[in-house]
């Protein structure tokens, strides 16, 4: 995956039901190709969802290193992370796609609006989430009120 080509896949794509880890192998994919642009891999949301997994980055990175297709990576994942039932898995895919800015932390109200600006959406007062501020970023068409279907 080249991400200075190309963007990854949206933070709502699942692989067996675990939202972001498409997003997380495209860039994992790219950051051991050294075609990471301006995408991160080792911190922010991947770093989060791994944790919820019970996964350390660096061995999920290294995973990637042998595992050519998202089922083999999806069968490494499953035997590494801890027990989780599908009702954890949902409520934390859920978390996670309505995750919106909060006072205090790194991604602020006028943070968000700012990028908003600068990727030309600062017009989308409506967009509220992460996922459909980055899906806009990206080129993806996000629905008035933003995605719903997490």
């Amino acid at each position: 995956m080249d991400l200075t080509k190309d963007v990854p896949r949206s933070g709502y794509e699942k692989l067996g039901g675990i939202g972001f880890l498409p997003r997380s192998i495209d860039k994992g994919r790219a950051h051991l190709a050294a075609t990471m642009g301006e995408y991160v891999v080792l911190w922010g949301r991947t770093e989060t969802m791994l944790d919820f997994l019970g996964i350390a980055v660096d061995d999920f990175i290294e995973a990637l290193r042998t595992r050519p297709t998202d089922e083999d990576v999806l069968a490494w994942v499953q035997e590494q992370m801890q027990p989780r039932s599908a009702q954890e898995i949902d409520d934390f895919n859920r978390e996670m796609a309505t995750d919106e800015p909060r006072e205090g932390s790194n991604w602020d109200w006028p943070r968000f609006r700012e990028f908003l600006e600068e990727c030309g959406q600062g017009h989308r007062t409506d967009i509220r989430r992460h996922y459909d501020r980055l899906d806009l970023d990206e080129g993806r068409e996000v629905p008035q009120g933003g995605r719903t279907d997490w």
